[in-house]
């Protein structure tokens, strides 16, 4: 505002002036703009006339305060009153136009936008952590549920479309079963049959089975509409309902307390004891039962810890690290009542019990062979491969085993019978089928592959599932079974 009075006008109105004109000789004194009083002009120099002009522009009314900006002093006048209004130019074009923002408040802002990146990394880790642990902590939930003894399935999914007495079709999920070879089909209402191969229409939730029906086990007989499930397993019940084979039910002591179990009596002095998988009962032994039996050996069919009506301990399979005590007190029964050798069967993890039991206990050289249905031969290999099957990074297996690791307690060295397979002196005989996506049939080749050659060997069943070898060609499996029986304990 000043600077435009100055422009404007080269005579600026006494109220105005922006200082006192010294004396003649006297020094000068720096005033305010705004607080000088009007001088009187010196006599001997006149104002010169002014050149004609535009009409000037009405002057400001003077402010009753200063302007909220602070003003600078003004420099020392050292010219006559003509140079007045250069002197208030001066000071117009030295006085700040606009407030700015201090320099501390820009240094602020600027350390603020400098933090702003940093904070947003930060956010960013944490969101990502969150994240991975959130990831890990669901493999870790799923290894953990494939290790629960509960498995939590409906124990009738399917439906009953149509049956006659010699045929039953039915359509739903199979549950935990390949829906394929020698199949019993059970229904809510009691009814059990045996059936033959299936025959499948459609495809996908449309799918419809229709099976053979070979024997009637159990009353009464399937009906439209009835609730079913279909049993691998075969032989309902208990050795006499399934199989007609005499059987006692006995306890032996585990480490965890008195455990049930199935014997079937014989005549020979060397006894097969069997052990079932994770999540089964003894029933799972009969497919062998009826072939066992037949050639006169003693057989025991155990439970072992968190079986139902066994000792509880955890809830999870621990794939033998823990259960291969109860299968050592098992076989110290047989010894105590009459066995003088065993020969160990197991299916599934009932496989790696008996391994890890060859590989603890002190009772193995009373063992004379070992007969093993899909045995899950290394843990930590079949989580990598069912990983890596469902697209997982290895990094990412790893951590969420080890996440595992910290949540059930999983032992994946000791339970890595393939690291020390070369070390058994049992002869073996394992039976796989190549269809199953439970254990990979890599894992129990890479097994076979690294144990002693002249004792371990390996028989491939070309399309069956998990433990479904028997269902899939059930002479040969009888045939194999016989035949290594007869070789590691000849009856006479």
């Amino acid at each position: 505002m000043l600077q435009n009075v100055a422009m404007t006008d080269t005579t600026p109105e006494p109220e105005a002036r922006a200082a006192d004109v010294p004396e003649p000789g006297g020094a000068v004194e720096p005033v305010s703009v705004l607080e000088a009083e009007p001088v009187p002009e010196p006599e001997p120099a006149p104002a010169p006339e002014p050149a004609p002009e535009p009409e000037p522009e009405p002057a400001p009314e003077p402010a009753p305060e200063p302007e909220p900006a602070p003003e600078p002093a003004p420099e020392p006048v050292t010219e006559q009153l003509p140079a007045i209004p250069a002197i208030a130019g001066v000071v117009a074009e030295t006085a700040p136009q606009s407030p700015e923002v201090p320099a501390p408040a820009t240094h602020a802002a600027s350390h603020r936008r400098r933090r702003w990146p940093w904070i947003t990394a930060l956010i960013i880790v944490i969101v990502l952590v969150l994240a991975s642990a959130g990831a890990l902590w669901y493999v870790s939930g799923l290894i953990g549920a494939g290790a629960s003894v509960d498995r939590g399935e409906e124990p009738f999914p399917l439906t009953v479309n149509s049956a006659d007495g010699g045929t039953v079709s039915y359509a739903g999920p199979t549950g935990g079963w390949v829906d394929q070879g020698l199949m019993g089909v059970a229904t809510a209402e009691g009814g059990y049959a045996q059936t033959t191969q299936p025959t499948t229409a459609g495809t996908g939730e449309r799918a419809t089975t229709q099976r053979v029906i070979t024997s009637q086990v159990l009353p009464p007989p399937a009906a439209a509409g009835q609730a079913a499930a279909i049993d691998g397993w075969f032989f309902p019940r208990n050795p006499k309902v399934g199989l007609g084979l005499e059987y006692q039910d006995v306890v032996y002591d585990s480490p965890l307390g008195a455990t049930p179990a199935w014997f079937l009596p014989g005549t020979s002095s060397t006894w097969v004891i069997f052990t079932h998988g994770r999540a089964a009962t003894p029933l799972e032994g009969l497919r062998m039962a009826q072939t066992v039996s037949a050639l006169g050996y003693p057989m025991l069919l155990i439970r072992y810890r968190d079986d139902a009506r066994a000792p509880a301990e955890d809830g999870l399979g621990n794939f033998g690290a823990t259960e291969w005590t109860d299968l050592e007190a098992a076989v110290q029964f047989a010894l105590d009542n009459g066995a003088e050798k065993v020969v160990l069967t197991g299916a599934s993890m009932g496989g790696s019990i008996t391994l890890a039991f060859l590989q603890n206990s002190p009772l193995a050289d009373r063992v004379a062979g070992a007969f093993l249905d899909s045995p899950l031969t290394d843990f930590g290999q079949v989580v990598e491969v069912g990983a890596k099957d469902m697209g997982l990074p290895d990094f990412v297996t790893a951590a969420g085993m080890q996440v595992a690791t910290w949540r059930y307690g999983f032992d994946w060295t000791a339970t890595d019978y393939t690291a020390d397979a070369a070390a058994f002196t049992t002869p073996m005989l394992v039976v796989q089928g190549t269809a199953d996506d439970t254990v990979a049939p890599v894992v129990v080749e890479d097994f076979v592959a690294a144990a002693n050659p002249d004792l371990v060997s390996l028989e491939l069943f070309e399309g069956a599932g998990h433990v479904m070898s028997w269902n899939m060609d059930r002479p040969r499996y009888e045939s194999l079974l016989s035949e290594f029986l007869r070789t590691v304990a000849p009856t006479g």
